[in-house]
């Protein structure tokens, strides 16, 4: 039998050696191998962060109760007709009611049109439409406030509102104007008697007449004349003071207080 010669012996322990050393350099780098051939790979755990914070947003305050949002004012309905606006002025004024009024028309013309005692004789006649702009009638046949013209402005989409208000005045008689003059003295209403009266007639009457104690007395009317209209006569005798009105007009326009005299008694 033959023996490996020492040369050969040593060869071939080189040899595994070698093997080994590679075999154990590739285990070294190998990844793990799990059972069935998946290959397994590892991480390092993971480094925990601490939790993020949030910042509340600029401008709100949390450590209190929420304020509440302010609503902004509450708005005028928009009245897309100019006879509903003028409607409603007139059924506001009707009611003594000027909050509803001024929905639907300016500051001033509430105030013309309140300066009147409410009159419902007055009926809803027309809206014309005359320079960019509606004018809506009410009148009546009764003596008295009988026409009111209401100016209305606006348009469908922004709205009609009552801009102005032209109120007139009509007394079917002489001595029904006269005394309607009379009786706003009596109540200190210089407003109520420029319905009946021109601005000097009113001023003289106020300048003369102190004493309301006791009314003037009526006398009569007096019919003069086309031109001139009639005369109609007040005895005061409280003061021993007299006076005539002149009064002037028709039965289509009214009658209208023009001048006064005054006459010791």
């Amino acid at each position: 039998m033959l023996r490996p010669r020492p040369a050969l012996a040593a060869l071939a322990t080189v040899v595994a050696v070698a093997v080994g050393i590679t075999a154990g350099a590739l285990t070294i780098h190998r990844p793990t191998t799990a059972p069935g051939g998946a290959v397994v790979t590892t991480r390092p755990a993971d480094t925990p962060r601490p939790p993020a914070t949030t910042s509340p947003p600029s401008g709100h305050r949390t450590d209190g109760p929420a304020q509440p949002t302010p609503q902004p004012p509450p708005t005028s309905p928009r009245i897309s007709d100019p006879a509903l606006a003028a409607r409603q002025v007139f059924q506001a004024w009707q009611a003594g009611d000027r909050q509803r009024a001024l929905q639907a028309a300016t500051p001033s013309a509430v105030r013309a049109l309140f300066a009147f005692a409410p009159t419902p004789q007055l009926r809803f006649t027309q809206c014309r439409f005359l320079r960019l702009g509606y004018d809506c009638f009410y009148s009546s046949a009764d003596a008295g406030l009988y026409y009111i013209d209401m100016r209305v402005q606006g348009g469908a989409s922004a709205g009609y509102r009552v801009v102005s208000i032209k109120a007139l005045t009509r007394f079917g008689s002489p001595d029904a104007a006269a005394k309607y003059v009379v009786s706003a003295w009596l109540a200190g209403d210089r407003a109520d008697a420029r319905h009946a009266a021109s601005k000097t007639v009113v001023d003289a009457l106020w300048n003369h007449l102190g004493d309301r104690t006791f009314g003037p007395r009526f006398s009569g009317c007096t019919f003069r004349g086309i031109d001139w209209g009639a005369d109609c006569a007040f005895d005061d005798t409280t003061v021993g003071l007299g006076f005539t009105m002149q009064v002037r007009g028709g039965a289509l326009l009214g009658w209208n207080v023009v001048a006064i005299r005054f006459a010791q008694l």
